[in-house]
């Protein structure tokens, strides 16, 4: 049986970052949003496998809405795809690799094919949490982007 995603986070998850919802059309999701929260998207960002993303400051807490445009389910698998709804939580971690190998000793499962690059740094998802199906993304925030609470100014088309 795998623990559970609290015995992970004692001395290695920091802040948390952002919580990211899949939405189906990513335009028509960001202007309901913007009327919801009454504040405009301040960051996006869009691989070249097919992810595109706005972020969202509100109330202190990032939101990220994220769209699946491409062919990231073949290079990821389906812990990535469309999911409806929250999607998972991003932690900031300090050392990603450092980060990967110990909740890999504590008995979680990272998403093939990561770490990669992403919109706030060096990224990995780990498999989803067997209580709620939640997927937890660990992020190693790069330099250019610890200034601001962890969030950073996306690289443009970065691949993830």
């Amino acid at each position: 049986m795998k623990p559970a995603l609290a015995a992970a986070a004692p001395g290695l998850l920091k802040e948390l970052l952002h919580i990211g919802i899949v939405v189906d059309d990513l335009e028509p999701a960001l202007a309901k949003f913007e009327r919801l929260v009454g504040v405009s998207a301040r960051d996006r960002w869009q691989s070249d496998v097919g992810v595109r993303v706005a972020f969202f400051e509100v109330a202190g807490t990032r939101i990220e809405l994220v769209q699946y445009t491409g062919p990231i389910v073949e290079r990821f698998g389906p812990v990535l795809a469309r999911r409806d709804g929250i999607h998972h939580l991003c932690f900031r971690v300090d050392d990603l690799e450092g980060a990967l190998a110990e909740v890999k000793r504590r008995g979680f499962g990272v998403v093939p094919g990561f770490p990669v690059d992403g919109a706030h740094g060096r990224i990995a998802f780990l498999e989803p949490e067997p209580a709620t199906g939640l997927i937890v993304e660990l992020c190693e925030v790069a330099v250019r982007a610890a200034g601001r609470r962890g969030a950073g100014a996306p690289p443009s088309e970065a691949s993830l």
